[in-house]
Order: C-alpha cells, then structure tokens, then sequence
C-alpha cells in the first residue's frame, strides 16, 4: 500500500503528463485540492471551470471565489440551468448521472474554447451510490478523475490541505442540494431556496455539517451526532420551527440517528435495485 506522500508524487506525475488541463472546480474539498496541485504542477498550463447551478449551496458559492483567488488559476464560471434537464428535474434514482452528463458537456465545451482538451474532476478513491452514478457521465465524457487513479481517500486530501496550512481541509462536505429532495419528487427552483435558507439559517446559529432533507415540504434536520444536543432547548426549537415555517417549510422533525451521507438512499438498500423502485414508486403516486 503506498503511502501518502508516494500517492502525492504518482498524482504530480500524472498531471504533469496531461501537458495542460481544465479542472472542474467546486470549491470543495477535493476539487480544491486537486487544483492547488495541478497549479504546482502546470502553473498557468491549467485553469478552473465552475458551473453556475441552483444546486450549489451558499458556501460553496462564497467559497468558489476566495479559494480560487488564493490558488491563483483562472477560473472561468459557466453558467448552467439545471431545471432545464428534464431527467434531472423528475429526480428519478439516476438523478446524479444526468445532470453530470449536462453539467461537464457544458465544461468540456468551454475547456475546447480555451485551448484545454483535458478536463480533470475532484472524485477521489472512496466515492457513493450517488458518485457512482456520476462516475458513469464522466467516463462516458472521458473525464480524467486523478485522486480516484491515484487512490486518494478525502482522508489523505485533508490531511495534505491541513499540511499546507490550507483551509479547505477543515471543510465540511456539503453536497448538492438536489440530494436533499427523495428521488421521484420534482425538484423546482422553490424547493432549493427553501433548502437552501434552512440551511443558511442553521449554519448561523453555529451547526458545522447540515443537511436539511425536505419531502412535500416537510423539513427533516440532519446534523452530526456530537450537534443533535444543540435542539434540546425549547427555545432554540421554537426559533427554528417559526423560521423554516416563514420559509414555506409544513412540518420541521430532527433525524434522531443524525447526519449521514446519502441517507435519501437507504430506500435503495432494502433490496430493491433502481428500476423496481422507480417503477414502485411511480404506481404509487398514481
């Protein structure tokens, strides 16, 4: 097994043999790892795509622009409607394949436009259900994920940013919003901005890592098991149930068990594959 620092110089030599590249850049913690690196590699050979979405998240968006400076590439922002992906907008389990599809088509275009033929992403070795589905759009695009072929965990990326006195490496991830809405629910412009200032809300009142899960408007807060003790407190809970109701939200509930990733996929675990609970689910809305 290699060890961080042979992992490092496998991914410096990979990069560098790419001559020149894109990097798709989300602000998070992966994305930004890989850019430093490729700008220690490439200098000004690479630059920094981003995508525009409704589903980025506030801090990814205020993130984008102060890591992007710090790192000292380029960075060219795409804009990109994704409600306008009629597959992704039906939120069917294969959500994250199709809006990957529409997201880096759009990145590769702009990368051809300057000059760039490689586009590299932040996937790492370890990736979920839902970076499973996204890992088949980009092969299909022939998207270059060098953390994942180089066997980078989010672990070792950590530990390398928090090496370099970065501060991504204390970052928390945050996903996109559209993982926030059960599969087979529309997802609308109004459902992410109601996600987004619950989320906004409870991240000023000082929780680290949340999701907030919205199902027919009904709100369920995730939050790191070490965090749930930060509701126990009657008014703090009615604070936050009139604020997301002014939000549009119905119901509020905190998940007992707390945050976890991909929570909105443990309906897939009970062994059904996706085209049966597609097919389940679709009858039993009609």
């Amino acid at each position: 097994m290699l060890s961080i620092d042979e992992k490092l110089k496998k991914l410096k030599n990979l990069i560098a043999s790419y001559g020149s590249c894109a990097v798709a850049f989300s602000s998070g913690v992966d994305s930004t790892f890989l850019s430093y690196v490729a700008k220690d590699v490439l200098r000004n050979n690479a630059i920094l795509i981003s995508v525009e979405a409704q589903t980025l998240t506030s801090r990814d968006k205020a993130d984008m622009n102060s890591y992007s400076k710090n790192i000292g590439l380029k960075l060219i922002k795409v804009p990109c409607n994704q409600l306008k992906i009629d597959n992704f907008i039906k939120n069917p389990p294969k959500r994250c394949y199709y809006c990957k599809y529409a997201l880096f088509t759009k990145i590769k275009e702009i990368a051809k436009q300057n000059g760039k033929d490689i586009v590299i992403d932040g996937t790492n070795a370890r990736y979920s259900r839902d970076y499973s589905q996204g890992m088949k759009a980009l092969e299909e695009l022939d998207i270059k994920s060098p953390l994942k072929i180089c066997g980078l965990t989010k672990d070792e990326i950590r530990q390398c940013l928090k090496k370099w006195n970065i501060k991504a490496s204390e970052k928390p991830s945050s996903g996109c919003l559209a993982t926030r809405i059960p599969y087979g629910e529309t997802i609308t412009q109004e459902k992410l901005d109601i996600i987004r200032k619950c989320e906004d809300y409870l991240l000023n009142l000082g929780i680290k890592n949340i999701r907030v899960r919205l199902e027919n408007k009904n709100a369920r807060i995730e939050v790191m098991p070490n965090e749930r003790s930060f509701f126990f407190n009657e008014s703090i809970m009615d604070n936050i149930y009139d604020t997301f109701r002014s939000f549009g939200c119905t119901y509020i509930s905190l998940d007992l068990r707390g945050y976890r990733t991909g929570s909105l996929n443990e309906i897939l675990d009970k062994g059904m594959n996706q085209n049966e609970w597609w097919r389940i689910y679709r009858y039993k809305r009609c």
